[in-house]
């Protein structure tokens, strides 16, 4: 039977948490261990004793860094070295499996041996308005899809898109692949893909694996986001390519918009009109980060410590609880 390991950065979470280990537990793919790995900013905060209560479940590991040091690349990056497991699952704090066949399902699709990362559909979780769940159907459709090189080339970042909120590699590929960015604002997932897309192996769109997830941004973490993103796609742009994502978008928001009026959500018309806005603005600032003074750039991203010059991650062998570099 291959090995499972499961890694899960947090920082601040809800009961979504909780409930996301217990359903990893519950797998009828075992999943070996859980390795959470908190971002602290005071070590007396009560959410760090809260998630340590989940140290009775046997599989899980907790790991401590300082906040100031999280990168989405970097903090996995160095988890993966620690593990020797057949296939490295990474998911994100408020993402629940939505049945027990999670890992079963995503293990299934790596059994090509191109494929080398398959991730899961993302469910709405009755949350979030109508807006984010047609977001959710129009980025994670019920029809699946095996993506290729040509993919990329054809659609860039669309044609590498991953998503690690929910997804699993396979280890081979991972390091044959080089795996994740170790300095790195997002979207450490999509550049993996293209580095190993472009090696010859497969990304999977495995449907039949889900999780509910999803976001409710306010603008200004929506801006944050966004300009993130369009500083990933400028400094990777020749992995990428040069195709713009406006016409995707366009797509999603002329999508949403016959959404509204199927579900006659009217109101939600304005909305939609300055999400767009934002989203747009964004991005664009983001792509032109090379001419924005540091400090304005900073203002403008999810991680302010990225744009620091020094950037450290020390790693330490794992253990039932473990601080690096505290």
């Amino acid at each position: 039977m291959e090995i499972i390991d499961a890694v899960i950065p947090v920082w601040r979470p809800d009961g979504r948490l909780r409930a996301c280990v217990e359903m990893l537990k519950e797998q009828t793919l075992p999943v070996r261990s859980i390795t959470l790995i908190l971002s602290v900013e005071d070590p007396r905060e009560e959410w760090i004793r809260k998630t340590e209560e989940l140290l009775e479940f046997s599989e899980v590991r907790i790991e401590k860094i300082e906040k100031r040091r999280f990168d989405h690349g970097g903090v996995r990056a160095g988890w993966a070295k620690r593990s020797d497991a057949d296939i490295l699952l990474f998911m994100v704090q408020d993402a629940v499996p939505a049945d027990r066949y999670l890992t079963e399902r995503l293990a299934q699709a790596l059994r090509d041996p191109q494929a080398a990362v398959a991730y899961a559909r993302h469910l709405p979780d009755g949350r979030c308005d109508a807006i984010e769940e047609y977001a959710r159907y129009y980025t994670y459709p019920p029809a699946g899809r095996r993506k290729v090189w040509e993919d990329v080339q054809e659609q860039g970042i669309f044609g590498c898109f991953t998503s690690n909120v929910c997804a699993a590699y396979r280890r081979s590929w991972y390091e044959k692949a080089g795996g994740f960015e170790e300095r790195i604002l997002l979207s450490e997932d999509s550049v993996f893909a293209a580095k190993a897309m472009k090696k010859g192996a497969s990304v999977i769109y495995q449907p039949e694996a889900r999780v509910i997830h999803a976001h409710r941004f306010s603008f200004r973490t929506q801006w944050r986001r966004n300009f993130d993103i369009g500083v990933v796609h400028r400094s990777y742009e020749q992995l990428f390519g040069r195709l713009a994502p406006e016409k995707a978008g366009s797509g999603l928001m002329t999508g949403t918009a016959c959404y509204l009026l199927r579900r006659r959500k009217l109101l939600l018309f304005p909305k939609l009109f300055w999400l767009g806005v934002v989203k747009v603005l964004a991005y664009r600032a983001g792509k032109h980060y090379e001419r924005l003074p540091r400090k304005l750039a900073a203002a403008w991203s999810l991680n302010k410590e990225y744009w620091r010059k020094e950037k450290v991650f020390p790693i330490e062998n794992p253990s039932k609880q473990v601080i690096i570099n505290m």
